[in-house]
């Protein structure tokens, strides 16, 4: 189903499904981020789909808070996180990850690079500097950092969701492009 109009990083409320073939392979971010090689087989062939929900402010000047639920089929590796786009550090457990401290914010163009992106162009908002959200998240004991890009992108002339992720531990390196397609609304689900 295509992305409606509306919908854009100012708003990503939906449903979303990992598309495998646009999509990046994550093996070597996974290998990265510690994940047993079993379970990174597991996950690379399985079904992933999000679930956002963004909350009402509670005043004018409050930040933009939304509820992610993710869906690993099979696997069991399903959580449910609150984002907070304020830029302060917050700290969560996740079943796949463990123990992670996790910033988030909105971010505008002049402050992403072409390598932020993967060298993508993402779509802007009309009327508005922000461009993306970023997502900077860190394992706390095993010492990997991730900066993801959340951004919408014209593949093909359709729109998508996209994360563009770089994840480094020590000298290593490794990038990801996650595409989604849109499946409705979280309630319709």
């Amino acid at each position: 189903m295509a992305v409606p109009n509306n919908t854009d990083i100012l708003d990503v409320t939906g449903h979303w499904s990992l598309n495998r073939t646009l999509s990046d392979s994550l093996e070597d971010t996974f290998a990265l981020q510690g994940i047993p090689w079993i379970v990174r087989k597991v996950i690379n062939v399985a079904n992933l789909e999000l679930s956002f929900q963004q909350d009402l402010p509670e005043t004018e000047n409050a930040a933009i808070r939304f509820t992610v639920k993710q869906t690993v089929r099979p696997g069991g590796f399903d959580s449910s996180n609150e984002y907070i786009l304020d830029g302060k550090t917050r700290y969560d457990t996740v079943p796949l990850f463990g123990e992670i401290s996790a910033t988030n914010s909105y971010v505008t163009r002049d402050a992403v690079t072409m390598e932020d992106s993967l060298q993508r162009h993402i779509e802007q908002v009309d009327g508005d500097e922000r461009i993306g959200i970023l997502e900077i998240t860190t394992g706390v004991y095993t010492g990997w950092t991730s900066q993801t890009l959340w951004g919408f992108e014209k593949i093909d002339g359709k729109k998508y969701f996209c994360k563009y992720a770089t994840t480094t531990k020590g000298d290593q390196k490794a990038t990801a492009r996650m595409v989604f397609d849109y499946l409705g609304s979280p309630e319709a689900l």
